[in-house]
């Protein structure tokens, strides 16, 4: 069961990162609503990966309950210790990914935010917040 369990959850994992690629092509292309359409499966691929991440844990963990004398190395056969391996180096491969989609993300909201700027004059409220006064609006530049 724990290797159904593993192939399940490595397939969730290849398929995050699928999805991920694409959104990280997407935006650069800017195309935006894209990346939109595939949140819900984006999402219903993190739900089953931390679904089946969970199931791995609990049989693991029952393992290991079972053979309390063993290290989880000794209980596990040469399948599964490639598979554990084949999901710790997918899920750095998504970190990767992520990482740098968080880096282009960030990049694309400082530009849009300094558009905004430029267009809307805007006064400083605080240290994060930002007032748009009528008479700013009424200063547009286009």
């Amino acid at each position: 069961m724990l290797i159904k369990f593993l192939g399940d959850a490595i397939s969730n994992l290849e398929e995050l990162i699928r999805i991920s690629n694409l959104d990280m092509q997407d935006i650069k292309e800017a195309n935006h609503d894209a990346i939109f359409q595939r949140l819900e499966s984006k999402n219903n691929a993190i739900y089953m990966f931390d679904y089946n991440k969970n199931l791995v844990r609990d049989a693991m963990f029952k393992l290991s309950k079972e053979n309390p004398n063993k290290s989880i190395e000794e209980i596990l056969d040469s399948e599964t210790l490639v598979l554990i391996d084949k999901m710790r180096e997918g899920l750095k491969t998504l970190r990767e990914i992520n990482k740098n989609y968080a880096k282009s993300v960030v990049a694309v909201y400082e530009f849009y935010n300094s558009l905004l700027e430029n267009i809307i004059p805007s006064q400083r409220d605080g240290y994060s917040n930002k007032s748009h006064s009528k008479v700013d609006l009424l200063h547009i530049e286009a």
